[in-house]
Parts: structure tokens; sequence; C-alpha cells
């Protein structure tokens, strides 16, 4: 929160559809379990990207207001949240935002460059994509038996494999899952109604030991 002053703020840009995280201060803001929160909870999917105070961001993940100010701050620095709008409370001006974007792309060109630091924004993903997978996981609700056949969709689900494959088969199997990604990419489904579902879709080649 800030006082009000007699100079209006400019109005900051409005959201785009989709940014590539191309700089060091976005992976650095990304790469915080608390900060990839509160930009999941401003990127929920929705008609028009939420707007949200940080008391009400605070009440949303159930963390103490006063912790989420500096992380709000660092997502606003790095270009990833902004200003949406601003309200008079007990004579002081509140804050609300909203992201910056509806959808995320990482650079793989940049991130090669910036190895550290992209790393650590991965781990911090995986890392959010596992603790919430384990807590849908001991959900005694979502224990084998409790979920109606009519909504198997609700139970979690976990699939890894390695195989060896031919380099067409290879390229076939990273194509698929590419028009995955687009396809849970589509906003044509959206249902402000619906249930929120995590889906995490990752690839890669073992790379060949080095025979020379």
């Amino acid at each position: 929160m800030e006082f009000m002053t007699g100079q209006e703020r400019p109005p900051e840009p409005e959201p785009v559809a989709l940014r590539s995280i191309a700089s060091v201060e976005m992976l650095r803001a990304l790469a915080d379990p608390t900060r990839l929160a509160i930009l999941s909870a401003l990127m929920e999917r929705h008609d028009d990207l939420p707007v949200m105070s940080v008391k009400e961001l605070a009440a949303r993940l159930g963390e103490p207001q006063t912790k989420l100010y500096r992380h709000v701050r660092q997502l606003e620095a790095a270009g990833l949240v902004r200003v949406a709008s601003t309200r008079l409370v007990s004579g002081i001006v509140e804050q609300r935002y909203q992201a910056s974007q509806r959808d995320l792309m990482f650079d793989g060109g940049f991130m090669r460059e910036h190895a550290d630091e992209s790393e650590a924004a991965m781990r911090a993903v995986l890392d959010s994509f596992r603790d919430g997978f384990f807590t849908a996981f001991r959900d005694r609700r979502l224990a084998p038996g409790a979920v109606a056949d009519a909504e198997e969709y609700r139970k979690p689900s976990l699939f890894m494999t390695q195989v060896r494959v031919t380099p067409r088969r290879a390229a076939e199997m990273r194509e698929k899952l590419q028009e995955l990604q687009k396809w849970l990419g589509s906003e044509d489904d959206e249902d402000p109604d619906g249930i929120l579902v995590d889906v995490l879709v990752g690839y890669y080649a073992t790379p060949e030991p080095d025979r020379t």
C-alpha cells in the first residue's frame, strides 16, 4: 500500500496473451514457490484475468499478508504482474494487481544462456507441481473407492516411462506432446464454474555417452 499523492500514476499496459520469459529478472522472480503461487492465482483462467489486492491474495493462499508484499513487488518489477486498479481504504490507496499475461512460454535459447537461473525457476515449478500432486494423493476423498466412476477425472494420475525408440518414433512422440500442450492451452473449453486441473507435460531424450 502507498499513500495517495497529488500526482496520478500512468495507466499500466493491458495484459498480453502470451509472454516469452526472456529476462534474468523474470527467471529469478519465478524461482520461488510463493511467487509462483501468487502468479498462478492471478493467471487463473477466466474471461478476464483476476484482479486482487495483497490482502485478497493472502486470504486466497492462506499466507500472512505481510509476507506477500515483497514477492508481489518482485513480480511487478519483473513485469509479470501489473497494478490494474487502486481504491481508497481507510485513507490509504490500496493497489490491486493483475497478471501481465495470460500464458508464459520459456525461451529455449535464452534459458541455455542463463542455465543457473533457468534451472532454479524450473526447479520451483517442478517442486510446486510435486507438492500439489502429493496433497491430492493424500486426500482421502480422492482415494481408490472414494471417487464415483463418473468422476474418475478427479483422481490424481502420474505416468513415467523410459523407452528406446527410433528417431522417427521419438519425433512423433514429441509432436503429439506438443499437440497436447496446444490443446490444453486452448481457451475453447474454459469453464469458470469448472474444476481446476494441474497438468505437467515433459519430454527429453537422454544424451548418448561420448564414445570419442
